[in-house]
């Protein structure tokens, strides 16, 4: 573990993640916006580079 300096001096972000948010992996957060997506996605394809 780096110490409070070395994290204040460093030029890359620190970031904590909370474990809690493991319990959302599987949970469907928008289901209609998902399905429309979907529908979308069926009827015109992926976007083209």
């Amino acid at each position: 573990m780096k110490t409070i300096t070395e994290i204040k001096n460093s030029k890359v972000p620190f970031v904590i993640i909370d474990k809690r948010l493991n319990k959302l992996d599987e949970e469907i957060l928008f289901p209609k916006k998902v399905e429309k997506a979907k529908q979308v996605f069926t009827k015109l394809g992926l976007p083209k580079k």
